[in-house]
């Protein structure tokens, strides 16, 4: 099983204790997990891990959707707190084709309703966890282990 997952710009300090967090998530539920993200958000996960503890699959996320095709992954994880990130998701799910989570958050309610609201448009079949969240990645934690369950 594989499974990938979507980064969106490092700007959230949550963001990345966050990735690597469902990293390891999805690697002990055996997972070969890859973590797509632009150079900044690669760069920070590649830094939270100074001794390559957990072996993180680090790719770039432009470079990643001109080569992935339908299948490719059985799993989409997608952080969501920008809509560009919203429209990332929505791409690659739509290419992959494959179960997905979207990890929606801001420190904005509005924007958090925002983003749902693109996704859901798309006719996306993802598994949507919505949570006003930004410097604390607790409700961003709580949200993942509660929709992975839903995979397990």
């Amino acid at each position: 099983m594989k499974a990938l997952v979507l980064l969106g710009c490092p700007e959230t300090p949550s963001q990345t204790p966050m990735a690597v967090y469902v990293f390891n998530k999805l690697t002990k539920m055996g997972y070969d997990t890859t973590i797509a993200a632009n150079p900044a958000a690669k760069k920070l996960v590649k830094i939270s891990d100074p001794e390559n503890y957990y072996n993180l699959n680090l790719v770039d996320l432009e470079r990643l959707l001109g080569e992935i095709n339908e299948g490719d992954f059985d799993l989409l994880v997608g952080f969501v707190h920008k809509d560009a990130a919203a429209s990332f998701f929505v791409t690659f799910e739509q290419i992959i084709q494959c179960k997905s989570i979207a990890l929606v958050f801001s420190r904005d309610a509005d924007e958090v309703a925002e983003f749902v609201e693109m996704i859901e448009e798309s006719g996306s079949n993802a598994l949507i966890t919505a949570v006003r969240a930004f410097h604390n990645p607790s409700p961003i934690k709580v949200k993942f282990d509660r929709a992975i369950k839903e995979f397990e």
